[in-house]
């Protein structure tokens, strides 16, 4: 286990659920093993390598299913491993990993500025639009669309457990857009109002299934069923490459405190899972950095990752959780 203190409290914020999202988790995580990098007091690059490997297994004990962090893993852990090969100094590898850190955040940047300028072009004006939950990539989509000149107006729901749905009516308060609230149960009843769904996902499967608070998929059901467009937000950084080898997706049950409080007896069960897999067939499109795609083509993206070898022989373990 690591003693590092940025690892710790990144450990602990992902236990607590406390990060905005996957997109912010991966920079945390990220900036956490940058930290552990630059401190190392490591005499050989393999001690260093062994230091920063036991910091990953400490995030992974914690991570659920969100697939921006594991590919953040993978470009940290893969690069490591493809220096270590050169048999570098402790001074070399570190500047390695200084370097990794420093590229991913400048390209989440760039991606993700790139997500809101395509999915701007699927907001006209007049347009009233769906989103659930909050998603920082589906709030940048907004932000970019207002800075365009466009006028629209955002229906939301409270999105629990958890309630993430009002973060999103403060974010689109503060960017000054119009935004009207309700209760889950009225999904059936607002998004045939809409003109479009824009949800972000905290992964997408090989075979194009995309991982979303639960709730986003009974959403795209009633998008199908009204005829109303349902586009998924997310950068190729929120593709599961774990999904290649064949793993599920790894999701946490619903907590019991999030549904029945103390008052009620210990034998009543709380079923259901904090996240739902929306099938590709209900998603107009994924909307990344790359344009907008076929939630079945997002194999071919995936094909091309690099990934990390240590990593990857790690995940199946993870994934059943007894890394």
């Amino acid at each position: 286990m690591s003693e590092h203190p940025a690892v710790k409290t990144v450990v602990e914020r992902i236990r607590t659920d406390v990060i905005g999202g996957a997109a912010d988790t991966a920079k945390e995580v990220v900036q956490a093993l940058a930290e552990l990098n630059r401190d190392s007091k490591a005499q050989d690059a393999s001690f260093l390598a062994a230091e920063i490997e036991d910091a990953v297994i400490d995030v992974l004990r914690v991570m659920p299913s969100l697939a921006p962090p594991i590919n953040a893993l993978h470009r940290v852990m893969g690069q490591m491993e493809e220096t270590l090969v050169t048999g570098p100094s402790v001074a070399e590898l570190k500047a390695t990993v200084d370097k990794v850190a420093e590229n991913f955040f400048a390209w989440t940047e760039d991606a993700l500025d790139k997500v809101a300028q395509y999915g701007a072009e699927k907001i006209q004006n007049g347009d009233v639009i769906f989103t659930y939950s909050m998603s920082s990539t589906v709030s940048r989509i907004f932000r970019a669309a207002k800075s365009q000149g466009k006028s629209f107006s955002v229906i939301v729901t409270e999105s629990r457990p958890g309630n993430e749905g009002l973060w999103t009516v403060t974010e689109m308060d503060k960017a000054d857009i119009p935004v009207s609230v309700s209760i889950d149960a009225c999904i059936g009843e607002l998004v045939p109002r809409c003109d479009a769904v824009f949800v972000g996902a905290d992964a997408v499967s090989s075979h194009g299934s995309s991982l979303c608070k639960v709730g986003t998929y009974p959403t795209a059901l009633v998008a199908r069923a009204h005829g109303v467009p349902f586009y998924i937000a997310a950068d190729t950084l929120k593709f599961d490459s774990s999904t290649l080898l064949g793993l599920p997706f790894r999701v946490d049950s619903l907590h019991r405190h999030e549904v029945l409080t103390e008052e009620y007896p210990e034998h009543v069960q709380v079923l259901g899972r904090l996240f739902d897999e929306t099938p590709p067939e209900l998603v107009t499109a994924i909307i990344t950095e790359v344009g907008l795609l076929n939630p079945t083509a997002c194999v071919t993206v995936m094909w091309q990752m690099k990934l990390s070898q240590r990593l990857s022989a790690m995940l199946p373990a993870w994934v059943h959780g007894e890394l």
